[in-house]
């Protein structure tokens, strides 16, 4: 997914569509969105996760409907990827859970409107904050890990780094390393969700919520980039016969 910043390109795991102009209206909506929806399903009780998540799922297809058509298939996979992804690392995994120990309807959405946000804002950033994020990241992960209090940040760090290793997306990675981060603070802050002291399985430990946790959005960003890959490459393949022939 491509778009530029003073003359540089950068991409989510590959090219996925041209370049794309951010609108101010959807950013506002989807901030709001964010900070209202999970404060209306902590207080609201069930009725109000079905009220939180019957608006994420409004907000989703509103993004549909007003984002460039080459967006649509992304934010789509985005949402497969991030269902999959809470089923495993919540209910399988069990690294955290949400406060009515399920995985509540407005969750995979609310992924796909943090993933606009991302790519609103990624454009926007200075040089400077795709070298301070993730040298700030090793050293909490680093002094973390020395104290023993969110050994987990470690191994997500080392995820963060793998996705970094794609120098056309690290202006989208450091945004939504930092933009999930904030979500998750105020998220179990405010108690929508907690994450679990002791990681199963691994012997690790983790904060609530583990400061590198933006890792794990970063490796979806990344998933979805690749799944765009095929249909893309298909694309190409089908419309290459056609300028031929118009140029011939």
């Amino acid at each position: 997914m491509a778009t530029t910043h003073e003359g540089e390109a950068y991409q989510l795991g590959g090219s996925l569509g041209p370049v794309f102009s951010p609108e101010p209206a959807n950013l506002a909506l989807v901030v709001s969105s964010l900070a209202l929806g999970l404060a209306v399903d902590q207080y609201g009780g069930l009725s109000g996760q079905l009220v939180a998540s019957a608006w994420f799922w409004a907000v989703f297809f509103w993004l549909l409907k007003t984002s460039p058509r080459e967006w649509r298939l992304p934010f789509c996979a985005c949402l497969v990827w991030a269902t999959a992804g809470e089923i495993f690392l919540s209910l399988v995994w069990g690294l955290y859970t949400y406060r009515l120990e399920n995985i509540p309807l407005f969750v995979p959405p609310g992924h796909v409107l943090l993933f606009y946000a991302g790519l609103v804002l990624a454009p926007r950033v200075p040089r400077a904050f795709v070298a301070v994020v993730p040298a700030a990241a090793v050293g909490y992960a680093t002094f973390a890990c020395i104290n023993g209090f969110d050994t987990i940040s470690i191994a997500l760090i080392v995820m963060f780094v793998l996705c970094m290793l794609q120098p056309e997306g690290r202006r989208l990675y450091t945004v939504m390393f930092v933009a999930s981060l904030m979500l998750e603070l105020y998220g179990t802050w405010i108690g929508n969700w907690a994450w679990h002291r002791d990681v199963p399985y691994l012997g690790l430990t983790s904060a609530n919520p583990p400061l590198a946790a933006g890792a794990l959005y970063c490796a979806l960003d990344v998933l979805v980039g690749l799944t765009m890959r095929g249909p893309l490459r298909l694309r190409r393949e089908s419309s290459s016969p056609q300028l031929t022939a118009e140029t011939t």
